[in-house]
């Protein structure tokens, strides 16, 4: 082989475990190896018998029958080659991934809780306040001071000014009065009775 990096298709089978292969391949000068299954079937995890396999230094990979025949028969048809790209699990971080999902989807959740929050206030804000027609129905009085009894209030405690004489009240179920421009503002645009 030339002084490029190059990587080693071996076929898994014989009687070379996949780290002694892998070994023997590292030993020839391979950058990296691949082992391709000789029998159709899924991935299998590869394993040693021995415990340390950390005189092992480069990557190595295990492929399908499918993949492995792909491999093979571009490596007999190139006679330069073809490239190989070898990246780390370390690029793939599901952590991050999960971390980025839960700092994301509350962000993009919370503005939408808000609107609903939003919205669900203004219905109750608008169902607390009167209609104007039932306002309207309630009944005026006409203010005179000659015609006050010794409880009858004399001001307008929203608007705090002293009822004067032919001033219309609008009187409430439950039997207050108030300047009828004041409170009818009131009841239609903040709170009903």
């Amino acid at each position: 082989m030339n002084n490029k990096p190059w990587a080693a298709l071996v076929e898994r089978g014989g009687k070379c475990g996949f780290v002694d292969k892998v070994k023997n391949m590292m030993d020839s000068g391979a950058s990296a190896v691949i082992v391709g299954d000789y029998q159709k079937g899924p991935l299998i995890t590869m394993y040693s018998d021995r415990e340390d396999t950390s005189d092992i230094i480069i990557p190595s990979v295990f492929i399908t029958q499918t993949h492995y025949r792909e491999l093979r028969y571009l490596g007999m048809e190139l006679e330069q080659g073809f490239l190989i790209k070898i990246t780390s699990d370390e690029e793939d971080l599901p952590v991050l991934d999960a971390i980025v999902f839960l700092i994301v989807s509350p962000l993009l959740v919370f503005p939408f809780l808000f609107f609903l929050w939003w919205m669900q206030l203004r219905q109750m804000r608008l169902a607390d306040l009167a209609p104007p027609e039932v306002v309207n129905n309630l009944p005026i009085k006409v203010f005179f001071k000659s015609k006050l009894k010794d409880n009858d209030p004399v001001e307008c405690v929203i608007c705090l000014d002293e009822y004067e004489d032919e001033d219309e009240l609008r009187v409430l179920p439950c039997r207050h009065e108030y300047h009828a421009a004041c409170i009818d503002n009131w009841l239609t645009t903040r709170k009903k009775f």
